[in-house]
């Protein structure tokens, strides 16, 4: 960006600059997430069972014989990736680079991230409201990327050393989510912020779609080491942008336009404490927000849902209708590119309704809830009766995800509009409370598919739909856009103090102090 007055840079606003430079971060964080997914086949070999493993059991339409020949090849997906997948010993030799890890292991090896992930999130968030979001973003991407580059090392050391550093990759990206939030709290008028969000957070599925080729293309040309190198040397280019580039709020920043500095700090004024930073989290009044519960609680929904979708719906595809969508690369991306772009979708729809007027923000979170809950739930409960029609079910994917996608037009900004000073740690809160549940989905599957059947698979979308409407429900009954009281809490006094200002200057009313008949006309 240029410097002078009426330069490049008054031309794009900075809250442009901002979108594009924090979805290109979380882009980034996405790759790194994902390059271990992709670089294991080539970095591992599982060592070969007999022939009563089970590793040859046919899909459960092709044990029934119930899919057609017109929709269906004459040998499954599954059993030709079965046997296009085995190790024979003689390979094992010839490549001394990989590691040899039983199932179990490289399932270990893969969630180790996600161990880390799950502590960091109130941390990050509180983290940020004190320190800013510059400092804790930019810090976990230079952590992330540093603790990446060394992925080949730790590999070739031990499992062990390997599932150590993905665990404290995770610990380092936990805090990216939540400390967004506290950016946007600061930086996007409450109008532009399913916008913002859509296009921001959803970035990760933009990685994602960047990943899976990148990593696969540069393990077959050059080999499995380079993936690391590759992705930890985005993150440390981008971390020079981020901390050069970014700054925590307008009033800091040197080059933005003196009107769209004034915009912003006007428009989020309201629910921001900037003269003191809050030192005291009000714990207490967390536990007992009635409107924080339920949209925590439209989060564990929505999450639970999301899971399920990503990690569950491929398994479905393998073991009932013998097909396996992983071994596609257009649709194993189909689902994250419609999502990103029904998530941008809803979110300029949900502004253009806002800032015309057209309904209110209330009704606007409610109704893309909906959409992303409801109408995601029924596509789910559809998949389990389209029986043994491997396309119509794979057809239906990427719409479950694109409908789920909504969802940043829905609850996500609800944590903003509950208390902008807070929203770090608030968001940190409902992103632990649903990923604990999340950890629970495959479990869940897990028991209640245990022949994965057609039928019992009926019953795992079903008991998803349900999470979903039950969610929705209190969401849409219990949830609100109102700022709360505790947002100002830094004591009792102060609380007062700014709850009566933030009256007075939005509501315009007269207000009746300590039971005098004295009142003040507010301007």
């Amino acid at each position: 960006m240029a410097n002078g007055k009426g330069g490049i840079c008054n031309a794009v606003p900075a809250r442009v600059s901002l979108l594009l430079l924090t979805a290109a971060g979380v882009m980034v964080l996405y790759i790194v997430r994902v390059n271990l997914s992709v670089a294991i086949v080539a970095m591992s070999y599982t060592p070969t069972t007999d022939s009563s493993s089970g590793a040859s059991a046919k899909a459960f339409c092709w044990r029934n014989e119930t899919v057609s020949s017109a929709a269906s090849p004459a040998v499954s997906p599954m059993e030709q990736s079965a046997n296009s997948t085995d190790v024979e010993p003689s390979d094992i030799s010839l490549n001394s680079d990989k590691m040899m890890l039983t199932g179990a292991q490289k399932g270990l090896v893969l969630g180790a991230f996600f161990y880390g992930y799950f502590i960091t999130n109130i941390p990050g968030g509180r983290l940020a409201e004190m320190y800013g979001t510059k400092r804790v973003f930019g810090g976990a991407i230079l952590v992330g990327g540093l603790l990446d580059l060394l992925t080949p090392v730790a590999a070739r050391i031990h499992f062990g050393v390997l599932i150590g550093l993905r665990t404290l990759i995770g610990l380092s990206h936990g805090m990216v989510y939540p400390a967004l939030n506290v950016m946007v709290a600061k930086w996007i008028p409450p109008l532009e912020r399913p916008r913002f969000i859509s296009f921001t957070y959803m970035a990760n599925c933009l990685g994602t779609i960047v990943a899976l080729p990148m990593c696969g293309l540069i393990i077959a040309e050059v080999g499995w080491p380079t993936v690391f190198y590759v992705s930890g040397s985005m993150s440390l280019v981008w971390v020079v942008f981020w901390m050069t580039l970014m700054h925590d709020t307008p009033e800091e920043h040197p080059r933005i336009s003196p009107e769209e500095r004034q915009y912003i700090v006007d428009a989020v004024k309201a629910g921001t404490n900037a003269r003191n930073k809050p030192k005291k989290t009000p714990w207490k009044s967390f536990m007992l927000s009635v409107p924080l519960w339920a949209t925590n609680l439209a989060h564990v929904g929505s999450m639970f849902g999301f899971n399920l979708l990503l990690t569950q719906l491929p398994t479905y595809m393998s073991s009932v209708l013998g097909f396996s969508i992983r071994s596609n690369g257009f649709l194993s991306s189909l689902p994250f590119l419609t999502q990103f772009l029904a998530s941008v979708s809803c979110g300029v729809l949900g502004d253009w309704l806002l800032t015309r007027e057209y309904i209110t923000v209330s009704t606007s979170r409610k109704m893309f809830a909906f959409v992303s809950h409801i109408m995601t739930a029924i596509v789910l409960v559809t998949v389990g009766y389209v029986g043994c029609n491997a396309a119509l079910a794979v057809a239906l994917f990427p719409v479950a995800t694109a409908f789920s996608g909504a969802y940043c037009s829905g609850h996500m900004p609800n944590h903003l509009d509950l208390s902008p000073n807070f929203a770090g740690t608030i968001l940190g809160v409902g992103n632990s409370l649903a990923f604990m549940v999340s950890m629970c989905v495959p479990v869940i599957v897990g028991a209640m598919t245990p022949d994965q059947s057609l039928q019992q698979w009926q019953s795992v979308f079903w008991v998803t739909a349900a999470v979903y409407a039950a969610t929705w429900l209190i969401f849409a009954n219990f949830a609100s856009t109102e700022i709360q009281p505790w947002n100002f809490a830094e004591d009792d006094e102060k609380t007062d103090m700014e709850s009566q200002k933030f009256l007075e200057n939005e509501k315009k009313v007269e207000i009746v102090k300590n039971g005098s008949a004295d009142t003040k006309e507010v301007s």
